[in-house]
């Protein structure tokens, strides 16, 4: 472990439509892990990462940040410490890239505040170098590929400045090429930035890639969690996902192969 305790989901329930969709659940993260959540369609993944990122409030149990309940924090308080990629993002923004990124500095604004400091413009050239899309500043988000826009997103993330990083499905309709370019910009991250990054991904060899730990979601209920070489394996993908894998390995890290065979 890379620190001492200090995010922790507390016996989390979230419920809809009258029935429990996720959980009871708790979780405990330490400074500076990877996190990567996996499971089927429907098996809670979203409903968690909305949850840690404070849009959800818990139907039953808390959510801790340095041993303060999320109900002690402002919203503008946990934005500040915590940054969200969602999954789904609107088709059209009519906006640069530059001025996309700046949006991740509203956080740190003042009711009082009428203009961006100095600090916020340095935070933006620091995120748009540390994603590598300085070159896009001045280029319409519209007009961007689809990895190049996540890549963007991501940067605006980290304009925020926040300690944890949340992405859901973050390669999700990218092709194999870009899928392959934000594998290494979100390990790089993680291993520079010293941020504690949860990750939502149906790329099983994505989460082996990057996270310390990884929990398999089945139903709303934890089924496992642990290092990759403990759950990227066969009895557990098989018992999760209802299909047959077959597992080997590419240096340290497990690498699975849905098996199509009878």
């Amino acid at each position: 472990m890379k620190g001492g305790s200090w995010f922790e989901v507390v016996a989390l329930e979230q419920r809809a439509g009258g029935r429990t969709i996720l959980g009871p659940l708790g979780l405990s993260l330490v400074r500076g892990e990877c996190l990567a959540v996996v499971g089927p369609n429907g098996a809670g993944k979203t409903t968690l990462l909305r949850s840690l990122a404070g849009l959800l409030s818990p139907f039953r149990g808390e959510i801790r940040l340095e041993g303060r309940p999320f109900s002690a924090f402002t919203r503008r308080e946990l934005a500040r410490r915590i940054a969200y990629v969602p999954q789904i993002r609107p088709a059209h923004v009519p906006l640069t890239v530059e001025q996309v990124v700046l949006l991740g500095r509203y956080p740190h604004l003042t009711p009082f505040q009428m203009a961006l400091r100095r600090e916020d413009f340095a935070a933006v050239e620091r995120a748009l170098g540390e994603v590598g899309v300085g070159y896009l500043r001045d280029r319409p988000v519209d007009g961007l590929s689809g990895g190049e826009r996540q890549a963007v997103f991501i940067a605006a993330a980290l304009a925020q400045e926040a300690d944890i990083l949340i992405l859901d499905e973050p390669t999700i309709h990218l092709d194999a090429l870009h899928q392959h370019d934000l594998a290494g910009l979100l390990l790089r991250l993680q291993q520079v930035s010293g941020r504690t990054v949860v990750i939502a991904t149906h790329d099983l060899n994505l989460a082996s890639l990057l996270a310390d730990r990884i929990l398999a979601l089945r139903a709303g209920q934890p089924l496992a969690i642990g290092p990759p070489a403990e759950i990227v394996s066969q009895p557990i993908l098989e018992e999760l996902f209802a299909a047959r894998f077959e597992i080997v390995r590419a240096g340290e890290r497990p690498v699975t192969v849905l098996d199509l065979g009878a």
